[in-house]
């Protein structure tokens, strides 16, 4: 009732993604635009939110944030259909599969802040 925009939430494990749910380590997005506009910014919610407070959860996934990590849990996931969360889910495993072995050969580099409100505005995202 909160998000009548998301048609479409997909729950799930991926094994790169929830890397960054088991440890404190950001997953973050601003990697390729690709992956900043399907995602934006990815945040991260307490275990068990999903039954102790879904109140909360329902308030923090939205089509401005589609994507949420929740703690030693799982990956939610939304969209405007199944497609379209499914296209998130694979951007983000990807992302996090890149994050993960980019680390191992040096410094990541990321889209700067001014980059991000280029993306902003030329895809409406605010």
């Amino acid at each position: 009732a909160r998000n009548p925009d998301i048609n479409s939430i997909i729950v799930a494990h991926p094994p790169y993604s929830m890397a960054f749910a088991l440890t404190d380590q950001e997953l973050d997005t601003r990697l390729i635009p690709e992956a900043y506009i399907l995602l934006r910014t990815i945040h991260k919610l307490p275990f068990g939110c999903t039954f102790l407070q879904p109140d909360m959860t329902a308030s923090e996934i939205s089509m401005r944030n589609p994507v949420v990590i929740v703690e030693n849990d799982s990956i939610m996931v939304a969209g405007t259909d199944l497609l379209n969360a499914f296209d998130r889910l694979e951007v983000m495993e990807y992302s996090a599969k890149a994050l993960i072995s980019a680390r191992l050969m040096g410094e990541v580099f990321k889209i700067s802040d001014k980059e991000i409100k280029e993306l902003e505005v030329a895809f409406h995202l605010d």
